[in-house]
């Protein structure tokens, strides 16, 4: 429960971004470039951290872990809310970004001795959407009365009130053994791992960038807190689905169903004009995503028998949503991201196939090797 409720408060921040990000660039006039850094920020510091995790989580408890991503935290938060320039504002988020990693590395242990992974990370993300959706409907208010600065201060709060639980977490070393993961560990599930940073590549540019689409659609910020918190809300129902898919060719069939969703979703939050319609269509994107990433987690699990390829998951998604915002740097514009949102289909698309067609191509050579 600790776990759960940490790994759900260090990311708000990130959460808060799509929001944030149109206006700190009115507030600071930033250009198309620096806005995708800026979208990019946080989830680069947490890959930072999550991808060197390996070499020092062996040798560290959890609850160690936990405790110094928290500070971090706060410290990086509360000098960015009393940024005024692009620069310190950078590296107030990079920095808070590797706090959010800190955190989320202490949890891959606990993930990889779990016997039902793709559960825990369903229970992960129902109480960060949870969470999520009311700090994205509070932010709006803040943000039209008192600015950023505020918001992100009122974080720092939030994650001074947390930070006691990080002391229920085990203290004891946080690795089985003290080997890292070699190539060799990794291999059998290399799919699912590219699958997975592709994934949350095209995740990235879809949430980070989901308030600036809105605005460019002539939506005020207040009614995009709204939007973003109940399509936080929304996701709820992918989650619990995903917790009921059981055997390899049914958890492929509704990552299918849920790409082809969250493609077509994505087609009308670009081309659909009207509050509502993005709406509906960001709802059914945020069901779609709380839906295919517990699934992508249970096909690493089946892919990996030896349990040490999962202690590459935080890095290869951290990696993916650090990458994401930044690839697509070239089809922002300071009028419009429709040609990112293209982008991210196409990658959805993509991470889909590297799952699935293991999945379905497997029994067919079976069949044909007895015959």
């Amino acid at each position: 429960m600790a776990l759960v409720w940490l790994c759900s408060v260090a990311p708000l921040a990130a959460i808060l971004i799509p929001l944030l990000l149109p206006v700190l660039e009115h507030d600071l006039h930033l250009g198309p470039r620096t806005v995708a850094m800026l979208a990019s920020a946080d989830l680069a510091g947490a890959c930072i951290t999550t991808v060197s995790a390996p070499l020092w989580l062996a040798r560290t408890g959890s609850r160690a872990v936990a405790v110094a991503g928290l500070i971090v935290i706060v410290l990086a938060n509360g000098a960015a809310a009393f940024a005024v320039a692009p620069l310190p504002l950078l590296l107030g988020r990079l920095v808070a970004g590797t706090g959010t990693g800190l955190v989320f590395s202490s949890a891959i242990p606990l993930v990889s001795r779990s016997a039902r992974p793709a559960r825990l990370v369903s229970a992960l993300q129902v109480v960060q959407l949870l969470l999520a959706a009311g700090a994205l409907a509070g932010a709006g208010w803040l943000l039209s009365f008192l600015g950023t600065g505020q918001v992100l201060l009122a974080l720092v709060a939030v994650t001074l009130v947390s930070s006691p639980m990080a002391l229920l977490l085990p203290a004891e070393l946080a690795g089985s053994d003290h080997r890292l993961p070699t190539i060799a560990d990794i291999r059998p599930g290399a799919a699912a791992l590219v699958a997975i940073l592709v994934y949350f590549a095209s995740i990235a540019i879809l949430t980070s960038y989901a308030g600036k689409l809105g605005v460019q659609h002539g939506l005020s910020i207040v009614f995009l807190s709204s939007v973003l918190a109940i399509g936080n809300l929304g996701s709820l129902p992918g989650s619990l689905i995903a917790m009921m898919a059981n055997g390899r060719r049914s958890r492929s069939v509704l990552l299918l169903a849920g790409t082809l969703a969250q493609c077509l979703a994505v087609g009308t939050m670009i081309w659909v004009p009207g509050g509502l319609a993005f709406a509906a269509a960001y709802f059914m994107v945020q069901l779609c995503i709380t839906l295919i990433g517990p699934l992508q987690v249970a096909a690493l699990v089946d892919q990996d028998k030896s349990g040490r390829a999962i202690e590459a998951l935080a890095a290869m998604q951290s990696m993916g949503q650090a990458i994401g915002p930044l690839s697509v740097a070239f089809l922002i514009t300071s009028t419009g991201v429709g040609g990112a949102y293209l982008a991210a289909m196409a990658l959805a698309a993509v991470s889909a196939m590297l799952i699935v067609r293991p999945a379905f191509a497997l029994p067919i050579h079976r069949n044909m090797f007895r015959s």
